[in-house]
């Protein structure tokens, strides 16, 4: 089982493929069967989620007790969001359309404490266990892993300075959101899709930067595993329920 203290930094850094799924549906029943099925970690999507910060706390404390890592993807790069994610004891945070190096920066320390950020320091709040120990600060710093989503033309162009900010732990690439900056809207295998993507992965891998994706199928998740990539994100809880639930019906219907 993981403990609160387990550090998802070192976890990606060994370079081990890290399997999670989106949860866009705020139960904890979702977030222990995606634990029974043998996933890594749950990213608890807020961005397409229709659920806030006031709903984490069981999502992630159901996601530990179960043995895997909380993620959060938060709404937006706003520092008090980042904070949000963290004190309710997000294992880290995935930080959406980032198209600059200041968004990148600002993000970034958003989610580590001084003298690495300006994180809002409070010991007592769930990612602490409630602890007031001091020294939990510095941990919170070297366990928290920060991972910044390009997913648009601004985000690819300014990629060499984004892997330049300290402390960053990687880089999330959105192929959806890629396609239709790319001109070819919902296309995630076209050739300019796939070409930008490959471009950027490899540059985070020189940076020694950990490189994740969306994808939308087992198929498509071996793939990307196979070209430098460590974590992928392999579909949505609401997808993989319905296909789940077709499949049950077409088999007792089936002459």
């Amino acid at each position: 089982m993981l403990q609160p203290t387990d550090s998802l930094r070192l976890r990606l850094k060994t370079g081990a493929p890290f399997i999670v799924t989106f949860s866009i549906i705020a139960a904890v029943e979702i977030v222990e069967l995606v634990a029974l099925a043998g996933f890594d970690g749950i990213i608890l999507d807020m961005e397409h989620g229709a659920y806030g910060t006031e709903s984490l706390g069981p999502l992630v404390l159901a996601a530990r007790a179960r043995g895997i890592y909380p993620l959060v993807r938060v709404r937006t790069g706003e520092p008090s969001e980042i904070g949000a994610a963290l004190d309710a004891g997000a294992a880290g945070v995935i930080v959406p359309q980032i198209g600059s190096a200041e968004e990148a920066r600002r993000a970034v320390r958003a989610a580590r404490f001084a003298p690495d950020g300006n994180r809002g320091a409070n010991p007592f709040v769930r990612g602490a266990d409630y602890s007031g120990r001091a020294e939990w600060f510095a941990k919170a710093n070297e366990d928290v892993a920060v991972l910044l989503m390009v997913e648009g033309a601004d985000g690819v162009a300014a990629l060499p300075e984004i892997l330049t900010v300290p402390t960053l732990d990687g880089i999330f690439l959105g192929p959806m959101d890629l396609s239709h900056a790319l001109g070819v809207p919902g296309e995630m295998g076209h050739p300019k899709v796939v070409q930008t993507i490959e471009a950027v992965i490899e540059a985070v891998g020189t940076a020694g930067l950990v490189a994740a994706i969306f994808a939308g199928t087992p198929d498509s998740a071996r793939r990307w595993l196979g070209r430098g990539v460590t974590l992928v994100g392999v579909g949505v809880d609401t997808a993989h329920i319905l296909v789940g639930l077709k499949g049950v019906a077409e088999a007792v219907r089936a002459k």
